[in-house]
Parts: structure tokens; C-alpha cells; sequence
């Protein structure tokens, strides 16, 4: 076992996570350490205690050698996962058996405490302080971070959307339309959609978040039926998930959002050249369902299904489009974009506009649409919602 240090310098808080795909053990070990100066973080699966690996960069990690069921191992190798990417860091494995040959394994990844269940959080403190000691006189509160599973965030209420402007530029800027933007409701890291979606991609579940998404914009449609199109961001995978997509959509795409839904094809990943992905196209755009290519050239390009997709818009990225006027260079990008919409008879919208003089520059190209926090940030459906005109008898 090392002697016993500080925390690292400039660091003013410990940070402890604890993986165990027993919510129960998670929860009860991290109430045990509750400590002024100490943050506890919770994971019930791999994929998240890696993401909270990198993002967090905890001081000590605890965890069960045993994630998934009886004959896994995974803790072995999140144990060389971890110390890849936090040499400095502290690991303690925890387990139900201890024989030798798993200690061995377990230390020559990197571990340096095992620990046999059960066992409680002040035990656990009690070797975490022996390594790390806190400062005695520290007045910052504890702090417990649970990092929920995808299930979870699937159902959960804290799963949501808010919605941005898209306006026509010009010398008007009148409202156009609006995007849908998922968001998770959290304390944790999970609250960057990035990183949600980065750990349902992890899981191999993209697909269940972007149609829970989708399903949480569609129940408040209703305050944005009157305004125009709805675009709602689809990650490519998702049409080859047989008729999921269609089966939520259609009702809609022929009721209060007739004609008004637009799906944004994201870069995410390219499209699969298959019948059922294009034929499950077809069979939306058969109800009305417009097409957009998101993020136009940032990473998967859909140039090659340009023809067969046939997108109703070209969406520009903020890479290209945040004051692009002051760089050749994306003027360059953007006049081309320009250029392959016209051939395809696309309408082309700049996004990542925050300045009147990138959407003076975008009209003077001849760029019909902008969306940007200088229209709007995303907010609730709610907000958008136009009042009613009073009855005059």
C-alpha cells in the first residue's frame, strides 16, 4: 500500500468513484465515505465508470471485479483502463472472493488494496484515508454524484427538449422554424448532450436515446404546430431499426405536424447503403417527412446519397458558419455548400451565427435561412408559444 499523501496539488477536493452494477452497494459505500473536501461518484456499469474516468479524473477508484454477471471479469480490465488513463490514480478492487491468483492479476494491472465483501464505507474510508488523507480543517461540503444507467435516463422525467429559432435572413429575420435539442436534467456530467449521447454509443444504445428524444419533442409539439417546421436531429443507425422510427412519426407527420416534420441526418456516422435504411426514407417521406443533412462535411459526408435521400436542406455547421465572414477559408466552404444546393435544389441554413454581420454576410451569399444565439438560445416549447387572438364579437 503507498504512503499516505495529499491530494494532488491545486486539486481542493478528493474525488472517489465507486463502480458496482449493485445500485444498493454503490449507494451505501458512498453514504459511508461522506467526508467535508470529498467528492463520490457512482456508476452501476463499465461504460460509465470509463466515461467518469475521463471526465472526472477521480484520485480513487473502487471497483467490483465483477460487473456483468458471474464468469465476467470486467474489473481486471477497467483496472488497466483506469490506470491508462490516470497513472497517479489509486485503485482498490472490491469483490465477493479473493483468491490468490485474482489479488496477483489484480495488482500487476495496477491495483494497490483489495478488499473482500462485505464490507462498509467507513472500512472503505478508513483505507482510503491511509493513502490519501483529508485536509482535517476543510470546510467544502461532501458531495455525492450519481451517474445514473441509460435505462434509467429513458424514462426518466429529467429526459427532455428544448427548441431554438430558425429564422429567414434578410433584413426581416422572421421566424422560420425550429430545432428540437435533447437534454438531460442532472448535476453530473450527463448533463452535456455530447457526453450523454457519447455514453449511449458505448452501450450500442444511440438508437433508444434519439428515439426517446424524439418521443419527448413530439409531446410537446403541439405549442410549435402553428410555427412552422419542426427539425429533429436522427442519427443515421436509426433507420435501420426496422419501422421504430415510422411507427412513432407517422401519426404525427399526418396529424398536427403535417408536412412540417424535418429530420436532420446527422454526420455521426455515414449512412448504410442498404434497402432497408433507404427504403425506411422512402417510406417516411411517402407521409410528408422532409430531409435535412446536418453538420454538411464536418464528418461522415452524405454527399454520395445526395441524390437518393434527396434532403430538403443542407445544414452549414457552426465550425464553418460562426463568423465565417472574416475567413477566406470558410467562405470558400460555404460557397461551395452553395454551390452542390443549388445543383440539388436544396435550401441551405447557416448555423453558429451569434453576430449581425455574419447574418448580413450569409444573406449577401444568398443563404435564405440562420439559426444561432443571435436569434435565439434553446428554450422550452412553452416559450415559443404565440398568444391568442382575443374573440371580438
Amino acid at each position: 500500500m503507498e504512503e499516505p499523501t495529499s491530494p494532488a496539488p491545486g486539486r481542493d477536493r478528493q474525488i472517489v468513484l465507486l463502480v458496482d452494477d449493485d445500485p444498493l452497494i454503490t449507494e451505501g459505500l458512498a453514504f459511508g465515505l461522506e467526508r467535508n473536501g470529498r467528492t463520490v461518484i457512482t456508476c452501476n456499469d463499465i461504460e460509465s465508470a470509463e466515461l467518469a474516468v475521463e471526465w472526472l479524473n477521480p484520485d480513487h477508484i473502487v471497483s467490483d471485479v465483477r460487473l456483468t454477471g458471474s464468469f465476467a471479469f470486467e474489473g481486471l480490465d477497467f483496472i488497466r483502463f483506469a490506470k491508462r488513463h490516470l497513472p497517479d490514480s489509486r485503485v482498490i478492487l472490491m469483490t465477493g472472493e479473493a483468491p490468490e491468483a485474482l489479488q496477483l492479476e489484480a495488482s500487476e494491472r495496477g491495483a494497490i488494496a483489495f478488499l473482500q465483501k462485505p464490507f462498509g464505507g467507513l472500512e472503505l474510508s478508513a483505507v482510503i484515508d491511509l493513502m490519501s488523507p483529508l485536509p482535517s480543517d476543510s470546510t467544502l461540503p461532501p458531495i455525492l454524484m450519481e451517474i445514473p444507467l441509460l435505462d434509467e435516463i429513458l424514462t426518466s422525467p429529467g429526459l427532455f427538449t428544448v427548441f431554438q429559432p430558425i429564422v429567414e435572413l434578410g433584413s426581416s429575420w422572421e421566424p422560420y422554424g425550429h430545432e428540437s435539442l435533447a437534454r438531460y436534467r442532472t448535476g453530473g456530467p450527463l448533463s452535456n448532450p455530447e457526453r450523454l449521447f457519447e455514453y449511449a454509443a458505448r452501450k450500442k444504445r444511440v438508437c433508444d436515446l434519439e428515439l426517446a428524444c424524439i418521443e419527448r419533442t413530439l409531446e410537446v409539439s403541439g405549442a410549435l404546430s402553428d410555427q412552422g417546421p419542426l427539425f429533429l436531429n436522427i442519427h443515421p443507425d436509426v433507420f435501420g431499426e426496422g419501422t421504430r422510427l415510422f411507427d412513432l412519426l407517422s401519426g404525427y407527420a399526418g396529424g398536427e405536424l403535417k408536412g412540417k416534420l424535418v429530420l436532420e441526418i446527422t454526420e455521426q456516422a455515414a449512412l448504410k447503403d442498404n434497402e432497408t435504411v433507404l427504403g425506411q426514407i422512402e417510406h417516411l417521406r411517402s407521409v410528408g417527412v422532409r430531409f435535412a443533412f446536418d453538420d454538411f462535411g464536418i464528418a461522415h459526408s452524405h454527399l454520395p446519397f445526395i441524390d437518393r435521400v434527396r434532403p430538403h436542406f443542407l445544414k452549414i455547421s457552426q465550425h464553418f458558419g460562426t463568423l465565417f465572414e472574416s475567413n477566406p477559408t470558410k467562405v470558400k466552404i460555404i460557397t461551395n455548400v452553395l454551390g452542390i444546393a443549388k445543383d440539388f435544389g436544396c435550401e441551405v441554413i447557416l448555423e453558429g451565427i451569434e453576430d449581425s454581420s455574419t447574418a448580413e454576410a450569409g444573406a449577401e451569399l444568398g443563404i435564405r435561412y440562420g439559426q444561432g444565439y443571435l436569434f435565439g438560445r434553446p428554450i422550452a416549447a412553452g416559450a415559443f408559444a404565440r398568444p391568442k387572438t382575443p374573440h371580438v364579437e
